[in-house]
């Protein structure tokens, strides 16, 4: 399961309309979002990497399964664009799928990620009935092993592109920091929630896995009232103020928030904030989200496995 995103221009608008369904968003606000999807269009040649990540993602869980097992079925569905998820969980129960488990591209417990996936997956099976399958959400990843791999593997692979831009004086990282960037949410929201105690105790465990750097935990893309306390401190917010700090000379961010490249990571965090350190004339790098890495698609296969095995024992 994941979040949808348009791959052509007519399907910008209509998709941002199913994003904000239900919210009282003036036009001009729709018109800003949707220009800002015609310029990543126009400057990498595409509107939102996502779609094409969950493809990728498919093939290697898929792949993983026919060559380790369980040998099973493999579904998408998404919440706010084709394949929209209880159109795949229609077709599942038309297949005669009686019980699948669920993985969703949201690491981390909050209500704008994980939560909404369970409850869309509830929706679904209300608008089938009684011959919907049952569908049991697989745990949230962001502690398990090959997740903490995954992410120091991204990790390692841009720090070294501006270590070796910016060599140090055999001083391990001591003009470098390190911005863990995580999806802004409401503080009312982030209270109810482990959001922001499981973000923290990722990046640290990834930390432990690539050296002693400086770093620390940043948010992004924050939408909303003015008015609203949302998490923070903000990434650009902080670069202009790391941008004067003496002590470093370069800034690597990790996506940490974002199971897949989407368009907040080509936004916000390459055009916006890369254009604020090139500005500031610091180093800038930015590692890949984890994605369809092998170690992730070996992640869910080994989640599946446990998951179908504890079914099994049930009965």
């Amino acid at each position: 399961m994941s979040y949808g995103a348009p791959e052509r221009k007519e399907e910008v608008v209509p998709f941002l309309r199913n994003v904000l369904a239900g919210k009282n968003v003036p036009p001009e606000r729709l018109d800003a979002a949707a220009e800002k999807y015609d310029e990543l269009e126009r400057r990498t040649g595409r509107f939102s990497p996502l779609n094409e990540e969950c493809r990728r993602l498919l093939a290697g869980i898929s792949k993983e399964l026919n060559e380790h097992g369980p040998k099973l079925d493999v579904y998408w569905g998404n919440l706010h664009w084709q394949p929209f998820l209880d159109e795949t969980v229609a077709e599942m129960s038309a297949n005669g799928v009686r019980r699948a488990v669920c993985f969703a591209t949201s690491a981390f417990d909050s209500p704008q990620g994980n939560r909404r996936y369970a409850d869309a997956l509830e929706t679904a099976r209300r608008k089938i009935g009684p011959a919907a399958p049952i569908l049991d959400k697989l745990p949230l990843p962001f502690a398990h092993p090959l997740f903490i791999e995954a992410q120091a593997d991204r990790l390692l692979s841009a720090l070294a592109l501006v270590l070796l831009d910016n060599p140090f004086n055999g001083r391990q990282g001591d003009d470098v920091r390190i911005l863990f960037a995580a999806h802004a949410i409401p503080e009312r929201d982030a209270a109810k929630s482990q959001y922001i105690s499981q973000l923290h105790d990722t990046c640290r465990a990834v930390i432990d896995k690539v050296g002693t750097f400086s770093y620390e935990l940043v948010f992004q893309s924050r939408s909303g009232r003015p008015s609203e306390p949302w998490t923070g401190p903000d990434i650009k917010d902080r670069v202009r103020e790391l941008a004067t700090d003496d002590r470093y000379r370069s800034i690597v961010v990790s996506p940490i928030g974002f199971f897949c490249e989407n368009f907040e990571t080509l936004w916000d965090l390459d055009h916006e904030v890369g254009k604020l350190c090139n500005a500031a004339n610091l180093g800038f790098a930015r590692a890949a989200a984890v994605g369809a890495s092998p170690k992730i698609c070996r992640m869910i296969r080994k989640l599946v496995t446990d998951a179908t095995a504890q079914v099994s024992n049930r009965f």
